[in-house]
C-alpha cells in the first residue's frame, strides 16, 4: 500500500524472553517496515534484553534496560519519547502481528472519517506457546465500557469464526496492540508529559488514555482485517484468583480511572451501576481478597493528584459530556 505514513513500534518487556523472539520476528516481517523499534526492558531477570538485541541486524532497533521495574505506563512513555514518526504501535511482547497488520490499520485511518481517529485497533486472536501459534479464539475486537465503569475487550474468549468482522468505532484499543496517532498522544498528554498515567503502573492505563482521547474528540477505529495474535497472560474469563499484585493494581486503578476522567454527568447518568460495582469491590477487599486492601488506601492517598488531573482533562474537553457518556450506555 504505497504512500502510507511512517510508524514506530514500542515494546515493553518484563520477563518475556519466551515469546519476545516470536513477537519481534513478526515485527521484522511487517510491510511496510517500521521506522524505529524501541524495546524498553523493565529489569527482566530472564534475559529478555539479550533476546531483543539479537534482532539488531533485522530491525531499526534500540533496547533500553531500566534498572528496576518502572511499570508498563512509564516504560511506554519512555519509548514514545524516543520515537518521532506520525504513528506509534503499542505492542506487547507476547503479541505477533500479521505482515499487513499496520498497513491495514493505517489504511483504515486514511479512510472516510479516519481523520478523527486518534487510535486504530485491529482484531486480536489468542495465541499459545512461545512461538505464538494462532488459536481460533478472539482476544479483543476493540475496547468497550459499561455503565458500572468497567472496560472490557470486546469478544474476549469467544469463538473466532465469523465474529466482529465489520469496521466500526469503539471506545478504545487494548495496549497489547493498538496504533496511536502521535498528534493525538501529544494532544492528550498531561502537563508533566505523561501519555499513559504513570501512577497506574500497569493495568487499566489504556482505558484511561482512551477516555482522555474521547474527551478531546479523538475516536478509535476498529479494523477487523488487521489481525494479530496475543498470548494473554491474564484472561478475563478466568478471573484473577491467586494474582495478588495484579488484583491490587487493578482495584486501585479502577478508582483512579474514574477519578481522572469521569465528570458529574457521567456519575449521575450511570448511577447506581457504578455504586453497586464499587460496593462489591470494596466488600471483596474486606472479605475474600484482603490482599487488595492496600489498593483502596493507595487510591485515597492519590486523590489530590487525581483531582488535579481530572480538572485538566475536563477543562480541555472538546467533546460534550453526552457524547462521551454514550459509550457507557
Amino acid at each position: 500500500m504505497p504512500g502510507l505514513p511512517a510508524y514506530d513500534v514500542v515494546v515493553v518487556a518484563f520477563d518475556h524472553a519466551d515469546t519476545l523472539a516470536a513477537s519481534l520476528g513478526a515485527v521484522a516481517a511487517l510491510d511496510p517496515p517500521p521506522a524505529a523499534v524501541v524495546v524498553v526492558d523493565n529489569a527482566s531477570r530472564d534475559g529478555s534484553a539479550a533476546v531483543a538485541r539479537a534482532f539488531a541486524g533485522r530491525l531499526p532497533l534500540r533496547v533500553v534496560q531500566e534498572r528496576g521495574n518502572t511499570g508498563f505506563a512509564a516504560a511506554f512513555n519512555r519509548g514514545v519519547r524516543m520515537t518521532r514518526s506520525p504513528w506509534v504501535l503499542s505492542l506487547n511482547p507476547d503479541c505477533a502481528p500479521r505482515h499487513d497488520f499496520v498497513a491495514r490499520l493505517l489504511a483504515a485511518a486514511a479512510g472516510e472519517g479516519g481523520g478523527r481517529a486518534g487510535a486504530v485497533a485491529g482484531r486480536l486472536l489468542r495465541a499459545r506457546g512461545p512461538s505464538l501459534e494462532e488459536e481460533p479464539v478472539l482476544d479483543a475486537a476493540g475496547m468497550i465500557v459499561t455503565r458500572s465503569g468497567r472496560h472490557l475487550d470486546r469478544g474476549a474468549g469467544e469463538p473466532e469464526p465469523g465474529r466482529y468482522l465489520t469496521p466500526d468505532w469503539v471506545f478504545g484499543g487494548t495496549g497489547a496492540a493498538t496504533l496511536y496517532r502521535r498528534q493525538a498522544l501529544q494532544d492528550v498528554a498531561y502537563p508533566d508529559s505523561q501519555v499513559l498515567a504513570e501512577g497506574f503502573f500497569a493495568y487499566r492505563e489504556d482505558a484511561e488514555l482512551a477516555w482522555r482521547l474521547q474527551w478531546r474528540g479523538w475516536g478509535c477505529r476498529y479494523e477487523p482485517s488487521a489481525v494479530a495474535v496475543h498470548r494473554r497472560g491474564l484472561r478475563p474469563e478466568e478471573g484473577r484468583g491467586g494474582k495478588t499484585a495484579v488484583n491490587r493494581h487493578s482495584v486501585r486503578n479502577r478508582f483512579l480511572l474514574r477519578a481522572h476522567c469521569a465528570d458529574l454527568g457521567w456519575h449521575l447518568r450511570c448511577f447506581p451501576n457504578w455504586l453497586v460495582r464499587d460496593l462489591l469491590v470494596v466488600a471483596a477487599c474486606l472479605t475474600v481478597e484482603t490482599s487488595s486492601l492496600p489498593a483502596l488506601v493507595e487510591a485515597w492517598c492519590r486523590r489530590r493528584d487525581a483531582r488535579s488531573r481530572r480538572g485538566w482533562v475536563l477543562g480541555r474537553a472538546t467533546a460534550s459530556s453526552r457524547e462521551v457518556r454514550r459509550w457507557f450506555c
